[in-house]
């Protein structure tokens, strides 16, 4: 990305001296194209610094989305009436979590669902 930005201030600085031995010559179309030309380019730096920001946001973003799935990757579910409890926290719904790696907290059965099981999984309907 560096190469781009100092290539594009490369560009602009010929551009500028074209302009300034451009003024000796009093061609108007010639003047026009110099100042398309550098315009563009300045439009093309403007862009590409943007672009670095960006990427420097996403850089960082990815090394923290990184950082969770190696902590949730060594983070070990502990076996609990009801699912798997996750330092400390539950239940969560076992089979949620071995079928798709989702953790989902199951809340306590209620009314008519009571006698199927103490916890049911509000995703895959599971009772324990």
């Amino acid at each position: 990305m560096v190469d781009i930005v100092s290539s594009l201030q490369v560009a602009l600085e010929i551009a500028k001296q074209l302009r300034t031995l451009n003024e000796k010559v009093k061609d108007a179309e010639i003047k026009m194209l110099l100042a398309n030309l550098q315009s563009e380019l300045a439009d093309a730096k403007v862009e590409a610094a943007g672009l670095k920001e960006q990427i420097a946001f996403l850089t960082q973003k990815n090394t923290e989305l990184a950082s969770k799935l190696e902590s949730r990757l060594r983070e070990e579910p502990e076996m609990m009436p009801g699912g798997y409890r996750f330092s400390g926290e539950g239940p969560y719904c076992a089979s949620c979590y071995e079928t798709s790696g989702k953790k989902i907290r199951v809340p306590r059965s209620v009314g008519i669902h009571a006698h199927f099981g103490q916890w049911t999984c509000p995703v895959c309907k599971n009772h324990s």
